[in-house]
């Protein structure tokens, strides 16, 4: 860290385990600007302090700088910071003998520096996130844009900036004297930024406050370390799916601990996952197939009943009943992927862990979307063999009146254009969500295989 005893500020944070690029390590703060810098509510009016030049000691053994106005034995004004053994600087304002205080007000202004070469989906990723009155406030940088929002609260937790993978919070200790915010754009970089506001209408003569602020990367396990539900800075998706998201995350980092290629650890957890569905999936495949042995007959009823919807559906219900077929049945295993595919999404882009986590050649990075498209176009090309083998027989057009030849003809656009239009929502989709997705589809594919033959037997 680097401070200027002008203002007693911070004009520098960098991060030893994390690079921009090669040798270039992340600095929170952007370039040219300082974080903390304060604004001292007294009596009759207030005093920023950017442009004071204070006098400075150090404790070695505590990792602590003292910054003071007046004597250094007894300081009128004394801003301390100390480094604790994480990602943690307690932060302490004390005010003596300086007339009556009303508070103080404390800047992010500057907000959080880019910590990627090329940033992209900034305006989804960035955000401002306030914890007070028990109820945490999210902004994206898209909703900044229209309104940079302020407002007070009763009790305050914390304030937080997050880049994709890292994050600016001030947690304040007890008893928390802030009592309002502001947040805004940074005009330089365009990035959220804040300030707190401690101000009081109850002047005291002198004024003590103190808060951590944490300046490292957005990891769950760190974060709740420091209390107050600080994890939640993390971005996990819906607030019900936290826990399945959280189970993901360890999980996967525990299999990294054993396999170091994030890309194989993915490839594994299909698997994994693939098996534990596997006696749903059976079951789905055989009613499938129940299906398509009896299309012929349904194609019958339709054709003779045409004309009678109501004896249609009774003499159709009586036919599923008796195959123990369900029309329904394909969709279930599709329906408990959704759950596990919107809490991977979340953890495979977010997560420090998937930051410049490379699988094989080109993917260099499975938290970002795949730079060529071979992920998509492979996904959308197994989608296609998947729908192909699980299509109903086709019935003879010349026994098929027009309703059933419309029916069989939207099936066969379906089959190739629900891949086209996946591969548009997948392209900006992480590479490793895509990765995990095409190859729990290819084990659906060989499994469909290896139940078409035992069931042929059967």
């Amino acid at each position: 860290m680097v401070f200027s005893s002008r203002g007693a500020v911070i004009s520098s944070i960098e991060l030893k385990h994390y690079d921009v690029t090669e040798g270039t390590p992340v600095d929170l703060v952007p370039e040219k600007s300082v974080i903390l810098n304060s604004r001292l509510y007294r009596q009759g009016g207030s005093s920023d302090l950017d442009d004071i030049i204070f006098s400075v000691t150090e404790n070695q053994d505590k990792n602590a700088l003292f910054f003071y106005l007046g004597e250094e034995e007894e300081p009128q004004l004394l801003i301390s910071y100390e480094l604790d053994d994480s990602y943690g600087i307690a932060v302490e304002y004390d005010v003596q003998n300086m007339g009556n205080v009303n508070g103080f007000r404390v800047s992010l202004d500057a907000g959080i520096a880019d910590s990627e070469p090329k940033p992209t989906a900034k305006a989804q990723d960035y955000r401002f996130m306030l914890n007070a009155d028990n109820k945490v406030l999210k902004l994206p940088l898209s909703k900044m844009k229209k309104s940079q929002p302020q407002g007070s609260f009763g009790s305050f937790g914390w304030a937080a900036l997050r880049s994709k993978y890292f994050t600016l919070a001030i947690r304040e200790n007890e008893a928390a004297l802030f009592r309002s915010f502001s947040a805004c754009l940074n005009p330089d970089t365009s990035n959220p930024g804040f300030s707190l506001d401690s101000f009081s209408k109850d002047a005291k003569a002198s004024w003590n406050q103190s808060y951590t602020l944490y300046a490292g990367p957005a990891d769950a396990k760190i974060l709740q370390e420091y209390g107050k539900q600080m994890e939640n800075i993390v971005e996990r998706g819906a607030n019900w799916l936290r826990w399945l998201s959280n189970f993901f995350a360890w999980f996967l980092n525990w299999l990294h601990r054993y396999i170091p290629n994030y890309g194989v650890v993915i490839i594994i957890f299909a698997l994994l996952l693939k098996l534990m569905l596997s006696p749903l999936t059976e079951k789905s495949m055989k009613a499938t197939f129940k299906m398509q042995e009896i299309q012929p007959e349904l194609n019958a009823l339709q054709t003779k009943y045409k004309d009678n919807p109501q004896m249609l559906q009774q003499e159709m219900g009586k036919l599923y009943k008796e195959a123990g077929a369900n029309p329904l049945s394909g969709c279930l295993p599709l329906l408990l992927q959704m759950p596990v595919f919107f809490s991977l999404y979340s953890v495979l882009r977010y997560s420090i862990d998937m930051r410049n986590a490379g699988f094989v050649f080109w993917l260099k990075d499975l938290s970002e979307p795949d730079p060529y498209l071979i992920l998509p176009i492979l996904m959308g090309i197994f989608m296609i063999i998947q729908s192909l083998m699980t299509q109903p027989k086709q019935g003879d057009p010349d026994k098929m009146d027009e309703k059933q030849k419309a029916a069989q003809s939207s099936q066969k656009m379906m089959t190739y254009m629900m891949p086209v239009m996946m591969f548009f929502v997948f392209k900006n989709m992480p590479a490793g969500l895509v990765l995990y997705w095409t190859i729990f589809n290819v084990f659906t594919i060989a499994h469909q295989y290896y139940l078409r033959k035992k069931f042929s037997k059967d």
